[in-house]
């Protein structure tokens, strides 16, 4: 009987890792700078020739070859460089691509002007300065079909919205608040109760939006405790029943989660917590992306590189990479490998981009261990 056993679980186990080698193999790694120590990053087409570069701290990496070029000096404060999220917007609508940052240290939210055709040195233009930011995220908050900003701050949440086109000033940002709970390390967006709008969860509730959320106050749901989470907390329909649940990564510790929704009575939701894995830790901005072209979205994260100077639980486990695709049938989560022991770490700001423009998303990885790109294989260009 125990020999039949065992070759059952042989036999899973067997299954199981050549599931993991046909994902292993699926995944190129291309080093983009080794020496890179900025832990954001940004894909788009910089100097408008049809390819799309990347920009990384005080560089940006012109394709396919990668040459590199100055941006900006980047302020250095207390061993750390400045710019902890790069999120692509043309603020000043002359049709270049700029960058924002909301960041930690300085407390601050600026951003870097394109130079436009010159592709000279990137000017710095101060938001403002309102506290300490993990890093920050793109939505439509107010619905009107351009991006807002939403910082992760550790003490305020509020939005920031680009001033209207035509309001006399139009590289400037309107501040929103949300309310005055919930902030802390973690938060994300997204329609949680099914009223078609957008709503804001924190680490301890989540904020619902109003009919006008620039100008009626959001009500305040103090529904959870998710502890130190990523950012962003990814709000999806995991397990796709139909409503919003949420899926997330501790950023500082061992374990990913999913919050499971199941009910909605008068506004009031009841959740269920799932463990997903805690054989790894500080993931710390997971990605919700569809890498095999199934139609079912996952949760992609993997380890950060020394984000608190060695002092976080498993700060000198190995860096990996993971995908996790919720299986309808078996009501459980597959997790495939991407990178088991390899040297790209998830930084504060990775991104999932078609690269390549070959039809499938790629990862571009930016941390303290150095800038990479995963190239996806999943489909081949023809020859």
């Amino acid at each position: 009987m125990q020999n039949i056993f065992l070759f059952f679980c042989f036999c899973s186990l067997t299954t199981l890792q050549a599931q993991n080698d046909s994902y292993l193999k699926q995944f190129k790694l291309h080093v983009i700078n080794i020496q890179s120590i900025f832990s954001s990053c940004v894909v788009f087409d910089v100097d408008q020739d049809g390819d799309l570069d990347i920009v990384s701290g005080a560089f940006w990496y012109e394709a396919p070859n990668w040459n590199k070029h100055f941006v900006a000096d980047v302020d250095v404060i207390n061993g750390r460089p400045d710019g902890y999220s790069h999120l692509p917007m043309d603020i000043n609508r002359d049709g270049w691509t700029d960058i924002l940052h909301c960041n930690f240290r300085s407390k601050s939210i600026y951003w870097l002007e394109h130079p436009g055709s010159s592709l000279g040195e990137w000017q710095k233009h101060i938001v403002e300065e309102p506290g300490p930011m993990e890093t920050g995220r793109l939505y439509d908050i107010n619905q009107d079909g351009q991006m807002d900003v939403l910082p992760n701050g550790w003490y305020f949440n509020a939005w920031y919205e680009l001033a209207p086109a035509g309001s006399g000033d139009e590289a400037r940002f309107i501040r929103h608040e949300i309310g005055e709970e919930g902030a802390g390390h973690g938060n994300g967006f997204g329609d949680l109760n099914g009223d078609g709008r957008g709503d804001y969860v924190g680490i301890n509730g989540w904020y619902e939006a109003s009919a006008d959320p620039e100008k009626e106050p959001w009500i305040w749901h103090p529904d959870f405790e998710l502890g130190r989470t990523s950012i962003p907390i990814i709000v999806a329909d995991v397990d796709l029943d139909g409503d919003a649940d949420l899926i997330y990564a501790q950023g500082h510790d061992y374990g990913i989660y999913w919050e499971e929704q199941l009910s909605n009575t008068n506004g009031k939701i009841e959740w269920n917590k799932h463990l997903i894995d805690s054989t790894w830790s500080q993931g710390h901005s997971p990605l919700w992306v569809d890498l095999d072209n199934n139609g079912v979205m996952e949760f992609v994260d993997g380890k950060r590189f020394w984000s608190h100077e060695g002092r976080d639980p498993g700060a000198r486990d190995p860096l990996v990479i993971y995908s996790y695709e919720y299986n309808e049938t078996k009501k459980d989560f597959i997790r495939r490998v991407i990178q088991e022991n390899g040297p790209a770490g998830f930084g504060l700001d990775p991104k999932a981009v078609d690269i390549d423009q070959d039809g499938d998303m790629d990862l571009v990885l930016p941390g303290r261990s150095g800038l990479y790109w995963y190239e996806n294989l999943l489909i081949q260009p023809e020859k």
